[in-house]
């Protein structure tokens, strides 16, 4: 009985799909229309790009008051060449803005900056791949071993949740690499 129901079932569930495959194929002498795609914005089959190597003028860190949309400044770490020819200069001042601010939280989880609108000189905002994204230490490798430890001893295992995770820091000494493609249109 449960073979003849599965049967019955699948014929079901199949029998619409095969007569959506008959409209499908191609048909001899059928007049064929091309479909005009939309347009993208950005040409992608460049793969061509140049690091822009920058670092921070001053470290932030998640400890510190940061605002979404602060401006935070960079200078350019080396001479940045594009097809032999010097497009940023060593030390020239770059900024970017705070993208995202994600604070830590309980059970270890660590905090995030994520930096992005990088205005850099002579470049086009369209022709960069300008995200940078730094966390904080994630301590939840080791806090839910703890707690599921911990869990023998009533309420004992919940105290791990008072864990903290790390602070995210951008430090002086941090490189910061964005890239600018440009052949992109």
């Amino acid at each position: 009985m449960n073979k003849i129901f599965l049967i019955f079932l699948f014929l079901c569930l199949i029998y619409p799909a095969a007569g959506y495959c008959e409209d499908v194929l191609p048909v001899e002498n059928a007049d064929t229309k091309i479909v005009q795609t939309e347009v993208l914005p950005y040409n992608f089959e460049s793969t061509y790009r140049v690091p822009v190597k920058l670092g921070i003028i001053e470290p932030i860190s998640t400890k510190d008051n940061l605002t979404e949309g602060q401006v935070i400044k960079f200078k350019v770490l080396q001479d940045t060449y594009c097809k032999r020819r010097t497009i940023l200069k060593k030390d020239q001042i770059v900024t970017a803005k705070i993208e995202t601010i994600i604070t830590s939280g309980m059970n270890g989880f660590p905090a995030e900056i994520i930096l992005g609108d990088f205005e850099i000189p002579n470049i086009e905002k369209s022709k960069l791949m300008d995200s940078y994204t730094k966390k904080g230490q994630n301590r939840c490798f080791w806090v839910y071993p703890l707690k599921w430890s911990l869990t023998i001893i009533p309420f004992v295992g919940s105290l791990t949740n008072l864990i903290m995770g790390g602070h995210a820091r951008i430090k002086t000494t941090d490189v910061v690499t964005v890239y600018y493609y440009p052949d992109w249109k």
